[in-house]
């Protein structure tokens, strides 16, 4: 990836901002290739070309439609399982297909340790407590740190029968256009465009990197920050000082944004170790970064069957 792909890719969140849901990057599907044009300064035929490249280098192999747990009255936790071999890893997602409520899992390197971060649904506390005790079972090595809580925004409208199925169209067919979502949902283009931006903007529903997608050219920098620095105000100035920076600051990375120790964090390439470095330094010489922590993504995999069971029993039968 050079400057321009990276460019790109920051924008293909509406305000350019990256917001990481569940681990998961957040995407507009409403954003254009021609909207970006304008963003980066170059042609829209240039926009296309380039993604394409994304998509055929594995960065962009596809995206998910995400529902907000709060539709169905359960919030997100997480937990995480130490892994000492790649294969222990492999085998735990694997297992994991048989937890009920879990979303998402993703294996990670950070400077400490390595560990699969599991993500799943905590609707009632006896719930979530025979979930973790069988995420313990799971363990190879029998050890599970958490649950700890992880925010995501609840979603502020109140969803009718149309509200539902087109959501169960989405999560069905994620990279289709509004044309497509209107023909599976048997209603108008009209009606489906006017719904489709609200249940976006309401955070019923998201759109994610599918977890296909190759992660290995980005690796997540968590930064810890001074006390009375403003974490908005140091996203920017970091942005400044390594523009590929993509920062996480209003709201991301399970933290609420009216927290007073909201997480400054973001991606960067990492093509080389010394480029990686010499970003860090950079960091670390921002006023008001203490330390710089590194963590890579090495795998992950998605679990759909919790979420779409509970679509079911709100979705009629689709025309």
């Amino acid at each position: 990836m050079d400057a321009l792909d990276y460019a790109i890719y920051r924008n293909l969140s509406r305000d350019g901002l990256s917001r990481f849901w569940a681990c998961r990057r957040l995407v507009d599907p409403r954003v254009t290739a021609r909207e970006i044009a304008d963003r980066v300064g170059l042609s829209e035929a240039g926009v296309r070309s380039r993604l394409a490249g994304l998509r055929e280098r594995g960065l962009l192999r596809g995206t998910s439609v995400n529902v907000n747990p709060s539709l169905f009255g359960a919030r997100v936790v997480f937990s995480e399982v130490p892994i000492r071999d790649p294969l222990e890893a492999e085998k735990l997602f694997r297992d994991l297909a048989v937890v009920d409520g879990v979303l998402f899992a993703r294996d990670l390197m950070d400077e400490q340790d390595r560990k699969v971060r599991v993500y799943y649904v905590s609707d009632t506390p006896s719930a979530t407590q025979r979930r973790t005790a069988l995420l313990r079972r799971l363990s190879p090595n029998g050890l599970v740190r958490g649950p700890n809580p992880y925010w995501i925004p609840a979603c502020d409208r109140e969803l009718t029968p149309l509200d539902w199925r087109l959501l169960s169209v989405f999560r069905n067919s994620p990279d289709e256009n509004l044309a497509g979502f209107a023909s599976a949902a048997g209603i108008s283009q009209k009606t489906t465009a006017r719904r489709f931006g609200a249940l976006l903007d309401s955070r019923a529903c998201w759109w994610s990197h599918s977890s296909d997608s190759e992660e290995w050219p980005l690796a997540l920098l968590l930064l810890t920050v001074q006390a009375e620095a403003n974490a908005a105000t140091l996203a920017d100035e970091v942005a400044r000082q390594v523009g590929s920076w993509l920062p996480v600051a209003a709201d991301g990375f399970g933290v609420n944004p009216e927290s007073p120790r909201r997480p400054v964090a973001g991606l960067v390439p990492v093509e080389t170790p010394a480029a990686l470095e010499r970003g860090v330094r950079r960091l670390l010489a921002v006023k008001g970064v203490q330390a710089v922590q590194r963590t890579f993504g090495l795998g992950s995999s998605t679990y759909s069957q919790w979420v779409d069971e509970q679509l079911s029993t709100r979705v009629g039968p689709l025309p």
